[in-house]
């Protein structure tokens, strides 16, 4: 059995190695999103149709590119909206999308929504006549006009959900054109989509979808509540967090047998004179 001061020196090893992996932790890059003040509603349906470059997804340096639907919160936070999206089987594989119902009480449409993928189901696809002649499979919400049966699209798909101040958002983009809506350039101005996220861990089922307002049948503002949509401690913190304790468990193993056989061969040496 070592000695006392052999134990009392593996502690401190240990200790040493805490405050280290700690320093680690800390010194880690650090993530921030710079905040957005949510633009008005007017902005909203007048600003220029082509992405702003803040709205992109947020890469983490430890983690990489993060994988589309996914985003990190302001508090750093790991979000995955991807079970919004695709049901897997039990193997991992893609088996269906997803797509969500919403009744808009005060236009009168039926809306349909694609959180990061299409909207309009698979086997309706080669049938479904879009307005302006979109392409159907890259519909991100839509709505059927009753008069026509046309399918209006409300915003092409986007997998890059945005932080707006504290608000999760996911914004589709470049939708049939808006009815007699124009740029001074005399361009059509097209109909998007805004999809709003809220954290609600008690709801029993995946999420519900509800439709808010929209802005001269051109903008559309849905708000969604969801436990997916509720922060999480990110894969790659978890992992850096499990090879530091390795490391510290390993480093005071290494301590604690080395300064045992240290302590033998000492007192063997001595004995020997």
């Amino acid at each position: 059995m070592p000695p006392r001061y052999t134990r009392r020196l593996a502690l401190l090893a240990v200790a040493i190695f805490v405050a280290v992996g700690i320093f680690i932790v800390e010194q880690r890059p650090q993530h921030s999103l710079e905040p957005h003040a949510f633009p008005s509603l007017y902005n909203l349906v007048h600003e220029i149709q082509e992405p702003s470059k803040e709205e992109t997804s947020v890469s983490h340096p430890d983690m990489g590119e993060l994988d589309p639907c996914t985003v990190l919160s302001p508090q750093k936070g790991f979000i995955d909206l991807r079970g919004l999206s695709v049901v897997y089987n039990h193997h991992g594989q893609e088996i269906k999308h997803l797509s969500w119902s919403a009744k808009g009480y005060d236009s009168g449409h039926n809306y349909t929504v694609g959180i990061c993928s299409g909207a309009i189901k698979r086997n309706l696809l080669p049938s479904a006549n879009v307005g302006d002649g979109l392409n159907a499979s890259e519909v991100g919400a839509y709505y059927v006009d009753q008069q026509s049966g046309q399918y209006i699209s409300m915003g092409q798909i986007s997998s890059k959900p945005v932080f707006k101040g504290k608000k999760l958002t996911l914004t589709y983009e470049n939708g049939t054109s808006c009815n007699g809506m124009t740029f001074k350039d005399g361009s059509p101005l097209r109909r998007k989509t805004i999809l709003t996220f809220s954290c609600d861990r008690e709801m029993l089922t995946k999420a519900h979808v509800s439709y808010v307002a929209s802005v001269d049948e051109c903008t559309y503002f849905f708000e969604i509540r969801s436990h997916l949509a509720c922060p999480t401690a990110a894969k790659a913190d978890n992992l850096a967090a499990i090879w530091i304790f390795i490391l510290i468990l390993l480093a005071a193993l290494l301590v604690y047998f080395s300064g045992g056989i240290f302590y033998k061969l000492l007192k063997q040496r001595q004995s020997s004179h």
